[in-house]
């Protein structure tokens, strides 16, 4: 499962998570209030956990996202209702 960790008034954590959204993702977001700190683990915020990493800053946060997106994309194209008729006649 991936893990947002946002400070509330974060505009750039507000476009990471709208980023989220719009792939349909599962996620789970934690609010991180001032006087909270993050787990050990998350430097700083925002940040992303997912499959045990966690993602920082603004470069690493922008690639994962696209990584993210084409990962959607495949499950998305793989997981239609569709069905193809192959060149040979066979149908799926």
């Amino acid at each position: 499962m991936i893990v947002l960790y946002r400070r509330p008034d974060d505009s750039w954590a507000d476009e990471v998570q709208e980023a989220l959204d719009d792939m349909v993702i599962a996620y789970e977001t934690e609010v991180v209030r001032d006087a909270e700190a993050p787990p050990d683990d998350v430097p700083e915020t925002p940040a992303l956990r997912d499959d045990g990493a966690v993602v920082t800053g603004e470069a690493a946060l922008r690639d994962h996202l696209e990584e993210l997106r084409r990962l959607m994309a495949d499950w998305d194209r793989f997981q239609s209702d569709a069905c193809y008729v192959e060149d040979d006649g066979s149908i799926c």
